[in-house]
């Protein structure tokens, strides 16, 4: 197999004509991340973005998006990533070793990787749970509450309550508003710093990107900038992207003043009803996460796979003594019994 590497602004129309049908003969890239749109969406902010080639003969068989630097690699987006992966056939295999090697790479860290292209070895399987909106809202609707889910009865009930005591819904599906675009990077952030998280909008980048998201619009990927007001008052707002076979839920975000009325569940359904209101649209994917509301909503899922693909070199022997350190750190019963003793010293230094 030939392996090239080139920048995503060197992928021409005949280029992106073959990525777009390699997508859509693999029914596990219907995300909107495997859309050769927010690969370039990423490269616009990025300067660390490239893509294998990978040609077997005269044809392309598959693209390989991804970025990083000094030989460490990451997905396109990085953290911000929900699915990664080798744009390719269902059917058709990769060499990692071969390919971190094109593509000057020592390793590869993914967490969110398509289950099908595992590389085999020290992985951790993964999923991403979705909802099955092929046969329309109401059918999904329907099967939710046949098996069980009380939660979409008392939704309509909140529904109601809100709209009583604060005014009536009203739902849009994409907004071009920059204040509700402002209120979610802003909220998002405000979440991140209560739970104790990593801020995904603090480098510059991620916020021009999403921004960037936000103003795209094709037949094949567009960003979705959703609101529900209750009256005048904006309650919940959600900012995602969609393929033409998916939308996927990224960064939703409410008014705590109006939790007891669960205006996050509510959007979410709007959401769902809007996205199966869309010819060829089959999923509505929540992304990898334990969230309590995913597993009540959730019908279906995508298989994943966490971990990391590396070849032999010096860098992956670096990274490998790192993290062998890491991990005794963390587990070290030598180093627990010296905490007590590092906290007295920082009490009598203070």
């Amino acid at each position: 197999m030939k392996i090239s590497l080139i920048s995503p602004a060197e992928l021409d129309d005949k280029e992106r004509s073959r990525w777009r049908a390699l997508q859509l003969s693999n029914p596990a890239l219907v995300s909107p991340y495997f859309c050769v749109e927010f690969t370039r969406a990423v490269a616009q902010v990025r300067s660390d973005v490239r893509v294998a080639v990978l040609e077997e003969g005269a044809n392309v068989v598959g693209y390989f998006p991804h970025q990083g630097r000094f030989g460490a690699g990451q997905p396109v987006g990085g953290s911000l990533s929900d699915h990664h992966g080798v744009i390719m056939g269902p059917n058709q295999s990769v060499s990692w070793p071969q390919l971190l090697r094109a593509c000057g790479l020592s390793w590869w860290q993914f967490d969110h990787l398509v289950a099908a292209q595992s590389p085999g070895a020290e992985v951790t399987p993964a999923s991403s749970p979705a909802l099955d909106l092929g046969g329309g809202f109401l059918a999904y609707r329907n099967t939710r509450i046949a098996a069980g889910c009380r939660r979409i009865a008392e939704l309509d009930r909140k529904a109601r309550k809100l709209a009583r005591e604060v005014g009536p819904l009203r739902f849009e599906a994409h907004v071009d508003d920059r204040a509700v675009f402002s209120s979610v990077l802003r909220r998002k952030s405000e979440q991140c710093l209560r739970t104790r998280v990593r801020d995904v909008f603090a480098p510059s980048w991620t916020r021009h990107l999403v921004d960037e998201i936000r103003c795209s619009e094709s037949a094949s990927f567009a960003g979705r900038l959703s609101a529900l007001y209750a009256g005048d008052a904006l309650v919940a707002a959600h900012l995602g992207m969609r393929s033409d076979r998916a939308w996927h839920w990224w960064f939703p975000v409410y008014d705590h003043d109006f939790a007891k009325h669960s205006p996050g569940a509510l959007l979410l359904l709007h959401v769902a009803q809007a996205a199966a209101a869309v010819d060829g649209v089959e999923m509505l994917d929540l992304g990898k996460g334990d969230d309590v509301y995913k597993e009540s909503f959730a019908n279906c899922s995508f298989p994943l796979v966490e971990g990391c693909v590396q070849r032999p070199s010096v860098l992956s022997a670096a990274r490998e003594v790192e993290q062998r350190t890491k991990r005794w750190l963390r587990t070290s019963t030598t180093l627990e019994a010296l905490r007590p003793l590092v906290r007295a010293l920082r009490r009598a230094n203070a």
